[in-house]
């Protein structure tokens, strides 16, 4: 039984980091189409969803540089959490579907992270279009490339995943001009900040002359001067976005850069799985401990504890008696007193016998 119990709570102990949910979704990632439609349901047992999707990309895209690519989905009724889960995807086959297959980059994604996939919570409907912004690195190859955006998402009553993917979205990927004003092939713009920390950020550019830097608040818009290849955001009181672009001037074409997105957040917990395992074997070792602590040391101990000859002993004593109780006393030579039954002879015969032996009778 000790055995048990010990097994039982080992399974129950290390069984809490092993299972992890995420409700309300799978969480934002690198997926291809096959995972991100089909890893609540099998792919036979999806619906096609019925929402309108589409891809705008910006008029001119140089190979290796930075753009701004606007989503759209619209016409769709989801679940009553309103999450819909969106992928930016190079073809509709499920397979080799990745946007880093042709070369794209996910600089930023619309929750401020670098996955192709994200969930996103917005007030879909079938009147309404919501609208997402991705910062992609181009292919640095020139060329014509096609991009897909899938979606997946509930039904308002509940019980079936909805899947769909737009039509193909053609993008022409340019040379980029030898003097075009551009931020340098290397640089990355920054994701993420604490609250209360003003954030410095420093540019790299190419044939740039100046540089102005614009801080979109609400619905004004900043100037934030740029010396020496650096400006600072102000901090931020709550969490939240902004967004922010830079206008590169130089000999060639005046360079409007994607809106970048800073999210600030509270920190997070850090969760280390692998302290909680230590953390979980070590609390089993505790309980298996303390189960073995209470057996006896030896066989003295359990002798204690043994009424084995005892309950023999009374029970032994107990049929003895009940035995002589029951021996039936013998029948003089003259019989058994007049008027008598067996019975009464039984139960009363040793004494008659006592009284004979005395000559009372």
């Amino acid at each position: 039984m000790r055995v048990k119990i010990v097994f039982v709570l080992g399974i129950l102990l290390l069984s809490t980091t092993v299972s992890t949910a995420n409700p309300g979704g799978k969480g934002d990632d690198v997926r291809s189409r096959d995972c991100a439609g089909s890893c609540h349901a099998s792919s036979s047992s999806n619906g096609v969803s019925t929402a309108t999707l589409d891809i705008k990309f910006p008029n001119e895209v140089y190979a290796g540089l930075l753009i701004e690519v606007q989503t759209s989905v619209e016409s769709v009724d989801v679940s009553s959490n309103n999450l819909v889960g969106m992928t930016l995807l190079i073809n509709s086959d499920g397979a080799k579907d990745l946007p880093a297959n042709d070369g794209w980059e996910v600089i930023t994604d619309p929750n401020g992270g670098t996955n192709n996939y994200v969930e996103i919570s917005d007030s879909f409907s079938s009147f309404n279009i919501v609208n997402r912004s991705w910062t992609l690195r181009a292919p640095s190859n020139p060329g014509n490339y096609e991009l897909y955006l899938a979606v997946q998402h509930g039904t308002p009553e509940g019980g079936v995943a909805m899947s769909g993917i737009s039509d193909s979205k053609s993008v022409l990927v340019e040379e980029v001009p030898e003097n075009l004003p551009r931020l340098s092939p290397d640089w990355e713009p920054t994701n993420t900040r604490g609250l209360g920390e003003e954030t410095t950020i420093t540019l790299d550019t190419l044939n740039t002359e100046s540089a102005t830097v614009e801080l979109m608040n609400g619905a004004e818009v900043i100037v934030i001067p740029v010396v020496d290849d650096q400006f600072t955001i102000p901090a931020a009181v709550n969490p939240g976005v902004v967004q922010w672009r830079v206008i590169l001037e130089g000999e060639g074409p005046t360079q409007y850069s994607p809106w970048f997105r800073i999210t600030a957040q509270a920190p997070a917990w850090d969760v280390d799985e692998t302290a909680l395992y230590v953390q979980s074997i070590a609390l089993f070792l505790l309980c298996a401990g303390l189960v073995i602590m209470q057996r006896p040391k030896n066989e003295d101990d359990m002798k204690d504890y043994d009424n084995t000859n005892h309950v023999i002993s009374t029970v032994d004593t107990s049929h003895d008696s009940d035995s002589t109780n029951a021996q039936t006393p013998p029948i003089p030579a003259g019989g058994i007193p007049e008027g008598w039954t067996m019975e009464q002879w039984e139960y009363y015969g040793h004494e008659h016998l006592e009284k004979l032996a005395r000559g009372e009778f």
